[in-house]
């Protein structure tokens, strides 16, 4: 057992690095790499790692450890100050997502429980793409990049109702206890979030031995992050959430600088795996079987999100250029709308056709939104593009 655990570990991280350095000389985003390496050693080809669900557990914890970093360099101060337009943008586009999927849904006579997953699905985009191409480029500290952060903030809280909703029209109703630890849960983080921008409530001990001891420097970190994601995962919201609230309590202190960089290795690793699980999960046959179809598709949902959020920008006072930019940022569908898929197979809610052909677009919107974006800063900024995705 061990000694196949090592082969699978030393054979993934050479097909990852061997697609990392092909795509590193096209300029393209590291984690289309993890998506092919996921792809060539899942069940379906080489079968080196045939169960997507370890996978996807690792990959959760880099999900954790990026809404931590981010939580720790976001600036608060102007995020409250425009909170509104976040919540705004978001609240909206999930209206207008919803009214362009009933509209195709009606004409292709789906039914309602479709409807409202497709709905749930296309609206939300990708955290780990777009706070990690923030991060590269130095815009998340923006007053666009911020913005941008806080409606995928939005987005990410946005998940838990959406949870509940796929629930109950499966028939698999909550509990009322449930749903008060989730109401609970949600105005504790509310009102932890507002103290922490109204007053410093946090100061991190023992400064000097911590910034000397990188052992501490690890531990520490971990143990608020993961603590504060499994507060926020026992209320019943999204642990991510809970790791952003914890990095906005440890950002308050400037001695905490050293954090960032103590962990990067460990959200990249982590990170990758949340992308292989993608690959595990794709049948690569019905993909290939149905490439023109899923293509067709990818490529409307990138126009329609990059207009929908564009106008909602343009509408809370951004200019054209930025508000361009900032829909083509959030134009891919996102990593939680594989945990809303997911839920949705288990329930019963979608058959194995349509949650094939909804996980292929979902990846292809995610490797194209990429190119995706080269093209519109190249046609709205006029400037050549240097700096890869992740």
């Amino acid at each position: 057992m061990t000694s196949e655990l090592f082969s699978a570990m030393a054979v993934l991280c050479c097909a990852v690095l061997l697609l990392i350095m092909v795509l590193r000389r096209f300029n393209q985003p590291y984690f289309i790499a993890y998506i092919a390496a996921g792809i060539l050693l899942g069940p379906q080809l080489l079968n080196l790692i045939p169960d997507p669900a370890v996978a996807a557990e690792l990959g959760e914890i880099g999900i954790v450890l990026l809404m931590f970093s981010i939580g720790t360099e976001i600036d608060l101060h102007h995020f409250s100050q425009n909170f509104y337009k976040p919540f705004i943008i978001a609240l909206i586009q999930i209206v207008l997502s919803a009214v362009c999927i009933y509209a195709l849904g009606t004409h292709l006579e789906w039914s309602s429980s479709r409807i409202i997953l497709l709905s749930f699905i296309i609206s939300l985009s990708s955290s780990a793409i777009v706070f990690q191409y923030l991060e590269r480029t130095g815009e998340i500290k923006s007053k666009l990049g911020t913005i941008t952060c806080g409606v995928l903030l939005m987005q990410d809280i946005l998940v838990v109702p959406m949870i509940l909703s796929l629930n109950f029209i499966s028939g698999n109703g909550i509990s009322v206890y449930e749903l008060a630890k989730v109401c609970i849960g949600g105005t504790l983080i509310v009102l932890f979030l507002r103290a922490a921008i109204t007053k410093r409530i946090f100061q991190i001990p023992m400064r000097r031995e911590i910034i000397a001891d990188h052992d501490l420097q690890v531990f520490i970190g971990f143990c608020i992050c993961f603590g504060m994601a499994w507060v926020s995962s026992w209320f019943g919201l999204s642990p991510a959430f809970g790791a952003f609230a914890a990095g906005i309590l440890i950002g308050q202190d400037k001695a905490t600088r050293w954090l960032g960089k103590s962990l990067v290795p460990f959200k990249v690793f982590f990170m990758a795996f949340f992308f292989l699980a993608i690959g595990l999960q794709l049948d690569i046959r019905f993909f290939l079987v149905n490439a023109g179809t899923i293509f067709i598709i990818s490529v409307s949902v990138l126009l329609i999100n990059s207009l929908i959020n564009s106008l909602l920008f343009k509408f809370t006072g951004n200019s054209w250029r930025d508000s361009i930019y900032a829909g083509g940022l959030l134009s891919q569908i996102g990593e939680f709308s594989f945990v809303l898929l997911t839920l949705a197979a288990s329930l019963g809610l979608v058959e194995d056709y349509m949650h094939q052909i909804t996980l292929a677009v979902i990846t292809s919107t995610m490797i194209l939104s990429s190119i995706w974006l080269v093209i519109i800063q190249r046609l709205i900024y006029k400037l050549p593009v240097t700096k890869s995705m992740i």
